[in-house]
């Protein structure tokens, strides 16, 4: 039996355009309900119901999985990871004898004066709208943690389950929502095992940047806690310039103010919502001369950063990982190789993430024998002390709040042709070994004792 799509995009219309959509709705609807009425046999629920389908243009009987991805083109590593778990749930049978489809939607969010009201409402309109489809099983994604916390009540509201795959906010696990999952350690990990890796690596003075988002200055706040806290020194505190600005007045301030020069610190910290706006930073100060490592976190081991910044200048750029693209796990090696395959391109975090969180809801459904929302949950928490779900980021269980944890993490250093791991730690938090690889020569970046300078941005 030949299968049908896997993916459908999913895009909200402009009001004119729902205009005309609605007025020929209504036209099809009253000939097909009239067909409906008058067939025998068909009580008034079912006719209702038929009604509801036709409205809301759910003809498809496929098993349906919400697929949220940021802002910009859907053809994406993340998505393209997710197809891939997609094309072969199908091959394999689909879940639980349905075909999967994915239905992609396209979430956007407001920058400048109430940007972050109309993002809370922006996200508000797409969680209802997504929970509206008839046969919604699930939802991935959301790349924000402020889009993510807030799509997670509707979802919860609604019984739908909540693969959160991107967003790191120590707050998102926090509101007791049953069905909410979060496959990434959240900023407190991430941020202890990059300082803690940079520190053992010789870097203990640091430039800390991030944007004014909620998401940077709590990754802001933990990395300065740590890094001080365990003998590390922070320089300089100050802001990145925003969504669509330019980060050159910041670069030359860093290149000529009189506060601290080029030989006072080691190293930058940077943490951004949008990957973009870490990528032109990189990409800027290298091109200004500023070679020194840029420490971030579960973002950095990202295509479209790479892409952006160029893979020479991503020398010596740092982050985390749940993906170990090295790893010889057969799992991973197979996954790295239809990705090759299929996409001509390394598979980053985002990709692996994506394909995790499709293969993890057919997996639990075998276990379960059920579709239901509430045994599922219970069955992804409970895997902790019984088998765990193994995928292309290793073990993937949950503690009582839907976090991950008892799972390997990693740092990744580019070498100026790809990322590579150099150090590794087990969440929760266990330093595993000592730095596997330092890309080079450290020495030289070993800090003056005499330098204590610490500034803010105006």
């Amino acid at each position: 039996m030949a299968r049908k799509p896997f993916a459908k995009i999913v895009r909200p219309a402009g009001k004119a355009a729902w205009l005309r959509v609605a007025a020929f709705i209504v036209l099809i609807w009253l000939a097909l309900f009239a067909v409906i009425v008058a067939s025998s046999g068909i009580s008034v629920s079912e006719r209702v119901a038929a009604y509801i389908d036709i409205m809301r243009g759910n003809t498809s009987s496929a098993l349906k999985i919400g697929l949220v991805y940021a802002d910009g083109d859907e053809v994406n590593s993340f998505t393209n990871g997710a197809r891939l778990a997609a094309e072969r749930v199908n091959a394999e049978g689909g879940i639980l004898g349905q075909d999967l489809e994915l239905l992609l939607y396209r979430e956007e969010v407001s920058f400048g004066e109430g940007g972050f009201e109309r993002t809370i409402a922006q996200t508000m309109r797409l969680a209802g709208e997504v929970t509206r489809q008839k046969g919604l099983f699930g939802v991935i994604g959301h790349e924000w943690s402020d889009t993510a916390i807030t799509a997670s009540a509707i979802y919860n509201q609604n019984d739908i389950l909540y693969l959160a795959t991107h967003a790191t906010a120590s707050s998102l696990t926090n509101h007791g929502f049953s069905l909410l999952f979060a496959l990434q350690p959240d900023n407190s990990d991430n941020t202890e095992m990059v300082a803690r890796y940079a520190l053992s690596a010789g870097l203990k003075r640091f430039l800390v940047l991030t944007d004014k988002s909620d998401y940077g200055k709590e990754a802001g706040d933990f990395f300065s806690t740590v890094a001080t806290q365990q003998g590390g020194e922070v320089v300089f505190r100050g802001y990145l310039p925003g969504h669509g600005r330019t980060v050159d007045q910041l670069l030359m301030f860093i290149l000529e103010n009189r506060l601290f020069g080029k030989a006072d610190y080691d190293a930058f910290f940077v943490a951004s919502a949008l990957s973009l706006d870490t990528a032109e930073f990189i990409r800027r100060a290298r091109e200004l001369g500023l070679d020194q490592p840029v420490l971030g976190l579960e973002y950095m081991f990202s295509n479209t950063i790479e892409n952006h910044v160029g893979k020479q200048k991503m020398k010596d750029v740092i982050g985390v990982s749940l993906f170990d693209s090295e790893s010889v796990n057969v799992l991973s090696t197979e996954f790295v190789s239809s990705y090759l395959q299929q996409y001509n391109a390394m598979p980053d975090l985002s990709a692996a993430l994506g394909y995790d969180a499709v293969m993890l809801l057919k997996e639990v459904t075998e276990r379960t024998g059920t579709l239901d929302a509430g045994r599922i949950a219970d069955a992804l928490k409970v895997a902790r002390y019984g088998v765990p779900f193994e995928g292309v980021t290793g073990k993937i269980v949950f503690n009582t709040k839907g976090l991950i944890t008892d799972t390997d993490v990693f740092v990744v250093r580019h070498d100026g042709t790809r990322f590579q791991t150099v150090a590794s730690y087990r969440k929760p938090l266990e330093w595993s070994s000592d730095v596997i690889e330092r890309g080079g020569d450290d020495s030289a970046l070993m800090p003056d004792p005499a330098a204590n300078k610490e500034h803010t941005v105006p």
